[in-house]
């Protein structure tokens, strides 16, 4: 198993190097107003900073499934699922390292983060604007970013996993043929519209944080479920 998360880190450290190094560029430009005293130079180093974390989150999951659309689709990636493994490390592998990554860049997120908020005043108030847009109950403090990085990181992941549910089924219809990643993105479409509604069946009664550590324990299970599925259809539809 790891021979094979460090194979699949191998694979995707170049694009994920550079996405670190923007987010450490947003964070200097802060750094820099903050230094020179230069009011708009830091309300931009902290817009982009979000800005460039939020993206980053998106782009490590497109990453893992056009990686794992490549090895089902293309001779190269395909001699993967011929070595003495079994699906299930396969793709525990790619999730794992897709996991881990936004564990690290949801750790460094909320590091800098805590250490901007801290330099900043009235920035404070476009940050705040920035949370309730998440949660009208949202307020910058530790506990309330913790549990919407734990809620994002979780449904990011649930995300991911099911877009992997989804081009598996695809390719397993269409084994490659012309319309495969439209299907994909219609059956994408609709669990995620799924999800989203189950997701509403969690009372908002139970407080901010509570629900979205609920809602994050929810999407990790809903992943844990559509990973097994994912990695039998694999194993009896693909000939891996």
């Amino acid at each position: 198993m790891m021979k094979l998360l460090k194979y699949e880190f191998r694979k995707t450290a170049f694009p994920k190097l550079l996405i670190f190094a923007i987010i450490l560029i947003m964070e200097c430009v802060f750094l820099y107003g903050c230094l020179t005293d230069q009011g708009d130079t830091k309300t931009l180093g902290v817009i982009l900073f979000m800005m460039a974390t939020m993206f980053s989150f998106l782009l490590v999951g497109i990453l893992s499934l056009v990686t794992l659309h490549k090895d089902m689709n293309t001779r190269q990636g395909y001699m993967l699922f011929m070595t003495p493994n079994s699906t299930y490390k396969i793709l525990g592998a790619k999730v794992a390292e897709c996991g881990l990554t936004l564990l690290v860049l949801g750790a460094v997120g909320l590091g800098l983060g805590t250490l901007d908020f801290s330099m900043v005043e009235k920035e404070i108030q476009f940050v705040t604007s920035i949370l309730k847009s998440f949660n009208p109950d949202l307020v910058p403090s530790f506990s309330n970013i913790s549990a919407m990085l734990f809620n994002l990181l979780c449904g990011l992941l649930c995300s991911v996993i099911t877009a992997y549910f989804a081009d598996v089924i695809s390719s397993a219809l269409l084994n490659g043929k012309k319309g495969n990643l439209l299907i994909t993105f219609a059956l994408y479409i609709l669990l995620n519209y799924v999800i989203r509604k189950l997701m509403l069946l969690i009372p908002s009664s139970i407080g901010v944080i509570a629900s979205l550590l609920l809602q994050g324990v929810v999407a990790l299970v809903l992943a844990g479920i559509m990973y097994v599925i994912t990695a039998r259809l694999m194993d009896r539809y693909l000939s891996v």
